[in-house]
């Protein structure tokens, strides 16, 4: 098997690039704060719309956010907004594309592959959401493992999934790898995607995350995909879609994915918590 017909892999060296490199900037970096420009938003669409499409907000602005925060985040973070023209363009091109490439387009264009890959090297990644959430629609963050795991003790445990907080911390960016790896199989096959969102990872540095302990306030839901992929050429993802805050749906989400043929080629899988082999591991693998 030749490792052009696996695209899964370059483009997920990539996206483990993009992440690893949010994580090492958050001590090395240079902070160039501007405490008197702090903005609250509601959720994670309102901080894009709102905040950075509208440039309310820039690189180093302190945020407040009001949202859930989850130890799932994207797999290809990214500018949200851009979503619908992304996914309408996969399917509106003249070009010609391998069965191989237009699997790891129809993937990356989806938007919302959940990742769960828990702490790294003492910080943490998470994703934060509108309340009730979409991962196809979220912000990465980036948190010391140890505020994290005081502010939100089961945070890593399997079964949970995101809770409802207000969020403080700082605005940045950093390059991304993975829209490289997508634009060189666009441009071979035609296919017209705005990558501009892309090229930068937007994400917050955490510095105080404050949970809602009251029952009506801190109801929330997460909607995305679990998934994994495979060393089958013509299967190379499979994928389930669901309410992740649904434990009885993400149970059958991820019973129906093993149940699949293409499982027993699988290579990555998108739940380092709860995986099934510590050889599906995204981390273990890509960060």
């Amino acid at each position: 098997m030749s490792s052009v017909e696996i695209v899964w892999k370059p483009l997920f060296e990539a996206a483990g690039q993009t992440l690893a490199g949010i994580v090492g900037s958050y001590t090395t970096a240079k902070l160039v704060e501007r405490y008197f420009r702090q903005n609250s938003f509601d959720g994670a669409m309102d901080l894009w719309q709102r905040g950075i499409q509208s440039n309310r907000v820039g690189e180093g602005d302190r945020v407040r956010f009001d949202g859930l925060v989850s130890p799932y985040t994207q797999l290809f973070p990214g500018d949200p907004l851009t979503n619908a023209q992304r996914w309408n363009n996969l399917y509106s091109f003249a070009g010609r594309i391998s069965s191989a490439e237009y699997q790891s387009m129809e993937f990356f264009a989806g938007s919302d592959a959940a990742l769960r890959v828990g702490s790294l090297n003492g910080e943490s990644i998470v994703g934060l959401y509108s309340r009730y959430g979409f991962v196809g629609e979220g912000v990465v963050a980036v948190v010391p493992t140890k505020l994290l795991t005081k502010a939100i003790p089961d945070i890593f445990t399997p079964s949970f999934i995101g809770v409802r907080a207000i969020v403080k911390g700082r605005l940045s960016r950093c390059p991304s790898q993975h829209a490289y790896v997508v634009q060189a199989i666009a441009e071979r096959a035609g296919i017209q995607f705005n990558l501009e969102g892309y090229r930068n990872t937007w994400y917050v540095k955490v510095d105080t995350i404050e949970p809602f302990r009251n029952r009506d306030a801190a109801t929330v839901s997460l909607l995305g995909s679990v998934w994994a992929a495979t060393e089958v050429p013509k299967e190379q993802y499979i994928v389930q879609y669901g309410y992740l805050t649904n434990q009885a749906e993400r149970r059958a989400c991820v019973a129906h994915l093993q149940s699949e043929k293409a499982w027993a080629r699988a290579r990555i899988y998108c739940d380092d918590i709860d995986s099934p082999s510590q050889e599906l591991s995204f981390k273990k693998a890509y960060l």
